[in-house]
């Protein structure tokens, strides 16, 4: 028997290869770009993985490319940009996928938060903006300050402005207008003040369990490139009950199954969604997940492409460390050629180890966004907060080269 994916996270195939792996399963990855995955599959046991180059994104030419495989059990997706393609083409296999309707729901940022005020999970609402219309500067005198305008359908922090006043808005809708959005609009919503955190969930049959909470280091303003995450953070006992009450009642009124990743902000007037996505939380988040629990969740995405239970819902899961991740971020645009220092990770505590997210000879484009970021450093430590001081002198000592 068979299992494929659609695309993958940056890290995490090769897990997901060895699960399916014990399972008795071959498993295939359907790419359109398989230089993407060159760290991954040089990590999978030699014959575990099947890669098909395709148009990821022409569902009737996965469909083709899957009929292909004999035996074909099930299909994964883990990524935003396949996550509304993958349940079409599960619907026509006649193989399990997520609600379509509930991932359209969380892929249109504005429609989801109009969703979450409108069911009180949200003080706020938003207002959609066409930066072509001629109409939408004068939008401008009708916004509250400080508001973050994005890309409705955006990944990876692509897509992200900051107006402090009516006066910036004409410069962000001119980004906007060439920045070429996925969703092409931008939805208008509010700058909630304070950390950003995300829980990993896994839902199932109605079922929501939160597997930990994961903090998040940003970059500084303007931009909203993530930078660093530990797992699992700890809230007081009170404030635990509050977020999980919340999270599990947004994914219950979406009618969500599935990983999700859904980032939040603690305010001054305490939790806020910012937004759910249908997938696990991308870079290494899974893998500190596994670290942090000595397990490999990617079992639950094979169970669950299966039309089975996952048994990570009933799973201890008693955290053995803390674990953290500190991304490597370019200093600019050019020819990434791999990087220095890396010898001198050897003996530092938390153990950290380096994982490369380009290969050489890529281009590095952007350095403002998840675009920036050529690896991680991730390491250890007896709790979240030491596991990231540990990655962050660790990342020290590593430099990109950039030619």
């Amino acid at each position: 028997m068979h299992v494929a994916a659609l695309e993958w996270l940056t890290f995490g195939l090769a897990d997901a290869v060895a699960a399916a792996q014990e399972r008795g399963l071959t498993f295939h990855l359907l790419t359109a770009d398989r230089s993407e995955y060159a760290f991954e599959v040089n990590r999978c046991a030699p014959g575990s993985l099947v890669v098909h180059d395709t148009d990821t994104s022409d569902p009737a030419r996965v469909v083709k490319e899957l009929r292909a495989i004999d035996g074909l059990a099930g299909l994964i997706s883990t990524t935003d940009v396949c996550s509304q393609v993958s349940p079409r083409v599960a619907a026509e296999l006649g193989l399990w996928a997520q609600s379509a309707d509930a991932v359209r729901l969380v892929r249109d940022k504005a429609a989801l938060r109009r969703h979450l005020h409108d069911t009180g999970l949200s003080r706020s609402s938003q207002r959609t903006v066409d930066p072509f219309d001629t109409g939408a500067e004068d939008l401008a005198s009708t916004l509250s300050y400080p508001v973050i305008l994005k890309d409705v359908s955006g990944t990876g922090s692509q897509g992200v402005w900051l107006a402090h006043g009516p006066q910036d808005v004409p410069a962000v809708l001119d980004a906007a207008r060439s920045a070429g959005l996925r969703g092409g609009a931008l939805t208008a919503e509010p700058y909630f003040a304070g950390p950003l955190y995300s829980a990993e969930t896994l839902s199932w049959g109605g079922e929501t369990r939160l597997l930990g909470v994961t903090s998040r280091l940003m970059s500084p303003l303007p931009y909203f490139r993530e930078e660093a995450e530990a797992f699992p953070v700890s809230f007081p006992a009170l404030q635990a009950d509050e977020l999980a009450t919340l999270i599990t009642s947004a994914l219950d009124g979406i009618g969500y199954s599935g990983f999700s990743h859904t980032e939040f902000i603690l305010t001054d007037d305490g939790f806020e969604i910012v937004e759910v996505n249908p997938r696990l939380g991308g870079g290494m988040v899974g893998g500190l997940i596994n670290g942090a629990y000595g397990i490999n969740l990617c079992h639950a995405f094979v169970d669950m492409a299966l039309g089975q239970r996952p048994a990570l819902l009933d799973a201890p899961l008693t955290p053995l460390r803390g674990m953290s991740e500190v991304h490597l971020i370019a200093d600019r645009t050019g020819v990434f050629d791999g990087f220095d220092g890396e010898a001198l990770l050897t003996g530092h505590p938390g153990s950290p180890r380096l994982f490369p997210s380009r290969s050489r000879g890529q281009t590095v484009d952007c350095t403002t966004d998840w675009r920036g970021s050529v690896g991680s450093v991730v390491a250890h430590g007896p709790t979240p907060e030491l596991a990231l001081y540990n990655a962050a002198a660790a990342a020290r000592v590593v430099r990109p080269r950039i030619r």
